[in-house]
């Protein structure tokens, strides 16, 4: 029994590729099922079943739990860049979830991470959990799964979240995971490496090698501290916090007569030997 269990696939970079693609086929027979049961909604059952063929082609990204409160907190303030999305489709997990208060649309959960799409004009974002229930309603843990696909549909009878202003959250966090991405200074990207605890077959470790792992850039010197060694009186934090991005007019051309509006990304600062506490933030105004 202990050697089975040893088997099961779990939520760590180096398994993602694994499921990914057990989760494509979980998916589609699931919709196989759906659509023998609901003629009525079978238009968009083969929807759901091409998304579940990108989905085998899907980048794969791993979010550190900091650099996911980080995300979190710069798309509750709603003011960056929006960027395109890196690849036509994409699978984003979260190292500890997301959790989520919906409530005023009948449901609390943590949000493992997200399955995207881009459409022409918009990006599709559909939420993986490891909700028990949606587990064994989905067939994702028949399958040993640790995450399973939120349904989205409203049509159909398990659908949870059909407020288009969660999902439009969700969408916005995503956004948010690929602007900081493309910031060297907050954001370190590595590939994944085969997991020595939980090792896989070695024909996976192509893929696993793939895998985007998105890691908070630690802050080197302490408050108070110079980057050139100067002593100082040196003011200890308890915690890490989030100073928020902002935008400002950037001059630039000739004797800087002109001026741009340029973003200015968000950054955590304090010892990298604290924890992030993100209900105490800075936001830092220059003119």
């Amino acid at each position: 029994m202990g050697h089975r269990n040893d088997k099961r696939l779990r939520l760590i970079p180096s398994h993602l590729p694994l499921i990914r693609d057990r989760l494509a086929q979980t998916q589609k027979k699931r919709l196989a099922r759906q659509y023998d049961a609901m003629p009525q909604y079978r238009r968009v059952i083969a929807d759901a079943w091409d998304e579940a063929d990108q989905m085998m082609t899907a980048q794969l990204w791993w979010i550190s739990r900091d650099m996911a409160k980080l995300a979190a907190d710069t798309a509750a303030v709603g003011d960056y860049p929006k960027n395109r999305p890196p690849a036509a489709t994409g699978m984003m997990l979260i190292d500890g979830g997301l959790p989520v208060d919906a409530s005023p649309v009948g449901f609390r959960t943590s949000v493992a991470g997200f399955f995207w799409v881009a459409q022409p004009g918009e990006t599709a974002v559909f939420p993986l959990t490891g909700d028990t229930a949606t587990l064994e309603r989905t067939g994702a843990a028949e399958a040993g799964l640790p995450v399973a696909i939120m349904p989205l549909t409203g049509a159909l009878p398990d659908a949870v979240n059909a407020s288009p202003a969660l999902q439009q959250a969700w969408v916005d966090f995503a956004q948010a995971v690929w602007v900081l991405s493309e910031e060297t200074r907050i954001c370190q990207s590595k590939p994944g490496e085969p997991s020595a605890e939980h090792p896989l077959p070695s024909r996976f470790d192509p893929e696993i090698r793939k895998v985007k792992m998105l890691v908070l850039r630690e802050n080197l010197h302490r408050p108070g501290e110079s980057a050139d060694g100067d002593e100082r009186v040196r003011r200890e934090y308890s915690h890490r916090f989030i100073v928020r991005g902002f935008w400002r007019d950037q001059a630039y051309g000739p004797n800087h007569s002109l001026r741009r509006r340029q973003w200015i990304p968000p950054y955590v600062k304090g010892p990298a030997d604290k924890p992030l506490v993100c209900k105490e933030t800075v936001r830092i105004w220059r003119r």
